[in-house]
């Protein structure tokens, strides 16, 4: 019996250090999406894209979610560095440029074909750990608007995705692949969405 004993007090003393390890600390997360596909991409042009940092309307851009921690208590998580605008204007050039695009992050759009203009409405991605798992909830919404050069048309999308998951033992990987998850997604909607016809982007 003793045995047994030690075994769930050696158990409840990891579930506790788990539970409140790095409570009030800022956890890092990184943006970066994949662009691969089995296909011949179709869409490769000579047309310069141009996309600005986006513009981030959130309500709160202090941070990017929350860990709510077990025993109570929460940490926060962010960007090791810059803002979310430009980690996703960056994150959506390397994105098209892995389709094919000629596509680049500037803050002026001289000499370009078209110039994507991206609003942030709502990223976010937040944890609640309880005992034996830890809830991930996110959600990415956001507005891109198309300037075609050429002829002055224009092509507007908003982009919305949300995910959850559920994991055993949290670790911030989790939470960085949840949102990234979500952001491929939005930029694979655009995709589906869109077309280039010479160097003007339409609607399909």
């Amino acid at each position: 019996m003793k045995h047994y004993q030690f075994v769930g007090i050696g158990l409840l003393g990891i579930i506790l250090a788990v539970g409140c390890a790095g409570k009030g600390e800022r956890i890092d997360l990184k943006l970066s999406v994949s662009s691969a596909t089995s296909e011949k991409v179709a869409t490769t042009s000579s047309a310069i894209v141009a996309i600005p940092p986006f513009k981030d309307n959130r309500t709160d851009r202090s941070y990017l979610g929350t860990r709510q921690h077990l025993w109570g208590g929460e940490s926060h998580f962010s960007l090791p560095s810059g803002t979310l605008g430009d980690a996703t204007a960056q994150a959506f050039a390397d994105y098209l440029k892995g389709k094919g695009w000629n596509a680049a992050v500037v803050n002026a759009a001289i000499g370009a074909d078209m110039t994507i203009i991206g609003t942030l409405v709502d990223v976010s991605v937040d944890a609640t750990s309880g005992i034996g798992q830890t809830t991930l909830n996110a959600k990415s919404r956001m507005v891109v608007h198309v300037n075609n050069h050429a002829d002055g048309s224009q092509v507007r999308e908003t982009l919305t995705s949300t995910g959850t998951n559920q994991v055993f033992w949290f670790e911030p990987e989790d939470a960085q692949e949840l949102l990234n998850e979500l952001y491929n997604k939005n930029f694979e909607k655009f995709m589906a969405d869109t077309k280039l016809d010479g160097k003007i982007l339409k609607l399909r």
